[in-house]
């Protein structure tokens, strides 16, 4: 399977494909850094979005934190102050086309009603709904409880929302307990509803970047992560999955 230039390289991002295509609202992308979440959320993205107009617009989201600072102690504009948190968006861009600058120009600036993708810092996300939207939430896994309720509960009609997503790298000690984390209180309340018919979850463990990373990952993945995290990515491995249409 290949999206905008980018092809599934393994049976869990072959799954995380099927689950980015099909009709249900919510997608979980898990697992270490190096596994291509991010990318394969984008490259599925823009051939909705861009190349097959499923989607009206791509939102791409983030939790803007930098050592411990928020949007409030960077210097600039909104604009300038999005930019840092866009490089993720950027280098995948990158793996996907050699225009990726002229690309996300194009695809970025101009008449609002000829836009196909938009950024929206997290923490700007207030009110309104997001209606015919691929919405990419990036390293969710540092959303607390109550961000995490005010992202969920803004989708709308014919939308679909991603969450990319490393229990590993959660910058924040506080969202290192299950109880405070967003992902994790989300995830695993709907599995215990069984809302299979609304989401599906696709833990991928393949590393696909440089094989040092998956070094790295093995030397610290557990060093600190709670039991309870590594459990509930494993109910997305792909030997579990049985709901992905």
């Amino acid at each position: 399977m290949a999206f905008y230039g980018v092809s599934t390289r393994n049976r869990g991002q072959w799954y995380a494909a099927r689950a980015l295509m099909n009709e249900k609202p919510f997608v979980f992308l898990t697992g270490p850094a190096g596994t291509g979440k991010s990318l394969i959320a984008q490259a599925v993205g823009m051939h909705r979005a861009v190349e097959e107009r499923d989607f009206r617009k791509l939102i791409y989201t983030r939790l803007q934190v930098q050592l411990g600072k928020d949007t409030g102690f960077l210097p600039g504009s909104i604009d300038e102050k999005t930019y840092p948190f866009l490089r993720p968006f950027l280098d995948n861009l990158e793996a996907m086309t050699p225009a990726a600058k002229q690309t996300f120009t194009y695809l970025t600036t101009g008449d609002e009603n000829k836009r196909r993708i938009f950024f929206d810092p997290i923490q700007t996300l207030r009110g309104g709904t997001f209606h015919d939207s691929y919405v990419i939430i990036d390293e969710s896994q540092n959303i607390d409880v109550s961000t995490m309720h005010g992202v969920a509960t803004r989708l709308g009609e014919r939308t679909k929302m991603i969450f990319c997503g490393n229990f590993a790298q959660v910058d924040d000690a506080r969202l290192r307990t299950p109880k405070n984390n967003g992902l994790y209180q989300l995830l695993s309340g709907l599995y215990e509803v069984g809302a299979h018919d609304i989401f599906d979850h696709v833990n991928l463990t393949q590393v696909e970047r440089h094989r040092a990373v998956g070094i790295v990952e093995d030397i610290l993945r557990n060093h600190d992560m709670p039991a309870e995290f590594a459990e509930l990515e494993a109910r997305g491995n792909i030997e579990n999955i049985t709901e992905v249409a």
